[in-house]
């Protein structure tokens, strides 16, 4: 279901391993900046459809996806890609531009731009290879979801949009548990844009919204609220102390004119988790909406909606469900629907009752994001034949090892074990530990971390465990993080 990465495939991103073996189909090309940075260097016909794989048995290389292959004829680049070669470039000259583009190559340099272009994108120390995403989203992905992203272009007004669209929001109901009455609504931008557009849909003119603040998504929550123009009661707690439902309950008792309260489920400022179940109980209580950010907990922790309470869940792609970014959603409950027919849309694009419309009409208000929500489309396969509650799972035993990892290099989570997600660890930096040292001494490794956010900026550094992660990369990122702050890893 997931792409296998062994630790050894991490240490050949992390020294940048270049492709083993460039193929030039046709005249010569100067290849010696390839050559220099270890690459065998082999010729072929670009009319024989085979040539690549002749050379690969040549040189022995066995996987096609080391190859690229350099021509200078259309034909040539015909031939590199129905191999499958992982780079296909073709050098201006000999062909019309018009003519090797509609061959359609990875690119079209001049041959005095090779050199160049191979130390950019091939090379062993090109900045854009691969590594390890240990930051909160976007997160490594599998093959599969690659591959749905560049699938077929399609138009957005047309029957087949429209099918994929309804078979991802039926994906997203089956995920989340709930049934046909709940609405999906898709808008191109990041789970912030469905958040914003959510508060605006369900807060009533001369309302007013309590915003639970304990981190910088909460304080984004309070933004976007004040900057729409709705009146805003704060319940705010320190950063690793969570929501107190309690404490909502005497608000939304003080206060009546409380319409909306809007929490985030997983605040990956620290990685802790609020009650958003008890929240949304005493809120139900009250005849209160609830809107819950879940852009970086859906998928991965336990969130109960059916009755529950809660009306609008705001989401993104591609965090826990592995997919890429660019597709956020909103799912909308019965009555959470109900309130948006009587809020005013406040906004021309972050109007959640048009995106809705659009959904059953199967004519999108905007440009949908097409490529991630065909990349969603995927990855929700992937969620769903695993099944979510064995994916749910999977997160909880990858969070279980990023513990034990950091236990062993004597790093303790800044959030109690029990308010802990299954995601993300915020830990302090230990005395004389430099963030950007530490950083940069990992990312040689083919690690990335994540700063922290905020007032805790200077202090602590994240580790998350989103995406296509096995727990062999995350033992193997312990071994790595104890020579980065050079300690030794306690005994297994």
């Amino acid at each position: 279901m997931t792409r296998a990465i062994s630790p050894e495939t991490v240490r050949d991103w992390a020294t940048g391993r270049a492709l083993d073996l460039w193929v030039v189909l046709g005249e010569p090309v100067d290849l010696t900046a390839a050559a220099k940075d270890g690459a065998v260097v082999r010729g072929g016909d670009p009319a024989d459809p085979v040539a690549v794989f002749s050379a690969m048995r040549e040189t022995n290389v066995l996987d096609v996806r080391r190859v690229g292959v350099v021509t200078r004829s259309p034909r040539g680049v015909a031939t590199a890609r129905c191999s499958g070669a992982a780079a296909v470039v073709a050098i201006e000259g000999t062909a019309s531009a018009g003519d090797l583009l509609a061959a359609e190559p990875d690119v079209v340099v001049d041959e005095a731009a090779f050199a160049g272009l191979y130390a950019t994108r091939y090379g062993t120390t090109r900045a854009r290879r691969p590594q390890v995403l240990l930051n909160p989203g976007p997160a490594l992905t599998s093959d599969a979801v690659k591959r749905a992203a560049a699938g077929v272009d399609l138009c957005h007004r047309e029957p087949e949009y429209e099918s994929l669209e309804r078979d991802v929001r039926e994906k997203l109901r089956r995920v989340a548990d709930v049934g046909p009455s709940w609405g999906v609504a898709f808008i191109s931008g990041s789970g912030t844009l469905a958040t914003e557009t959510a508060l605006r849909a369900a807060t009533r003119p001369g309302k007013r919204a309590l915003i639970v603040v304990n981190g910088v998504y909460g304080e984004r929550l309070h933004a976007m609220a004040t900057r729409a123009g709705i009146d805003v009661v704060v319940h705010e707690r320190d950063w690793t102390e969570a929501a107190d439902p309690a404490v909502v309950d005497e608000l939304m008792g003080a206060m009546p004119e409380i319409d909306v309260v809007a929490i985030v489920h997983h605040e990956t400022t620290t990685g802790m988790l609020n009650p958003v179940s008890a929240i949304a109980g005493v809120a139900r209580a009250h005849g209160v909406r609830v809107l819950v950010d879940a852009v970086s907990s859906f998928g991965a922790e336990e969130l109960e909606l059916e009755g529950s309470g809660i009306d609008f869940v705001c989401c993104s792609s591609n965090k826990c469900l592995q997919g890429l970014p660019g597709a956020a959603f909103v799912l909308v409950s019965p009555t959470g629907l109900e309130r948006i027919e009587t809020v005013p849309p406040s906004s021309v694009y972050l109007d959640l009752a048009g995106y809705l419309r659009g959904a059953e009409t199967g004519s999108p208000p905007f440009t949908p994001p097409i490529p991630a929500v065909a990349a969603l489309d995927a990855a929700l396969d992937e969620v769903l034949v695993r099944g979510p509650e064995a994916h749910r799972r999977l997160y909880a035993e990858r969070a279980a090892v990023l513990d034990e990892v950091l236990a062993g290099v004597g790093l303790e989570p800044i959030v109690p074990p029990e308010r802990r997600s299954r995601t993300v660890r915020s830990v302090p930096l230990p005395p004389g530990v430099d963030y950007t040292v530490l950083h940069d001494r990992l990312k040689g490794e083919g690690f990335v971390i994540y700063a922290g956010q905020g007032a805790l900026a200077d202090s602590i550094f994240r580790v998350c465990c989103m995406g296509t992660l096995e727990p062999a990369i995350l033992r193997d990122f312990g071994s790595r993080l104890a020579v980065a702050l050079e300690r030794e890893p306690a005994p297994a």
